[in-house]
């Protein structure tokens, strides 16, 4: 059982192991954030804790849409578009120009709409992923071990893409979880750095 749980104070969120604070990040300042686990099982606990936070938005590499719908459908559902056909086509207008701002052609822009995100290169169902998240942004978006089995000019590449997300909410925070790695990318003006190596082991009382 996880040591880890996190919860927000006074516009402050913080990371704990037992009693012990890990990570402290202001939520209305903006900026990057690292933490590095140092292993998938650290990763994923340290991505529960902070998922149970209300205001988090977690950003899987894998883009976080549903597989079997098509991404005009997945946008359908998370964003909750509604039965009205001015603001669908306002909705629909925003979203083309997110998707190109992040990089893709209208007509790749076209076609993703028809498309499966399982059907979708990682790099491509990462950006989808991100473009919700930069039409309805989280307090503190978590980036969950965005740069594993990357190249580093594919995660060069999502790092510019992610430049994106704070040039339009500068005051909203970026929490990049990655695993420990001599080949991790720098993060421009990363503001904090946290390494868990370990965790202390959760004890039990029957």
């Amino acid at each position: 059982m996880s040591t880890l749980h996190a919860a927000v104070a006074d516009r402050l969120l913080t990371l704990c192991e037992g009693d012990t604070p890990r990570l402290a990040i202001p939520l209305d300042q903006g900026g990057r954030h690292r933490l590095v686990a140092g292993d998938g099982a650290i990763a994923r606990d340290v991505v529960a804790a902070l998922e149970d936070c209300p205001g988090v938005g977690i950003l899987p590499a894998s883009g976080g849409l549903v597989g079997n719908l098509t991404v005009a459908d997945n946008f359908a559902l998370l964003l909750r578009y509604d039965d009205d056909a001015e603001d669908r086509g306002a909705r629909d207008q925003e979203l083309e120009a997110a998707l190109q701002f992040c990089g893709l052609t209208p007509e790749r822009v076209a076609v993703l709409a028809r498309a499966q995100p399982m059907h979708l290169e990682r790099s491509e169902r990462w950006k989808v992923g991100f473009v919700r998240c930069l039409l309805r942004p989280p307090e503190l978006l978590v980036l969950d071990r965005l740069f594993a089995g990357l190249t580093r000019r594919q995660a060069d590449g999502l790092i510019a893409v992610e430049a994106i997300y704070h040039a339009r909410h500068p005051f909203r925070p970026v929490l990049f979880v990655d695993l420990d790695s001599h080949e991790l990318p720098a993060l421009p003006d990363c503001r904090s750095l946290t390494e868990l190596a370990e965790l202390a082991e959760a004890t039990c009382h029957s």
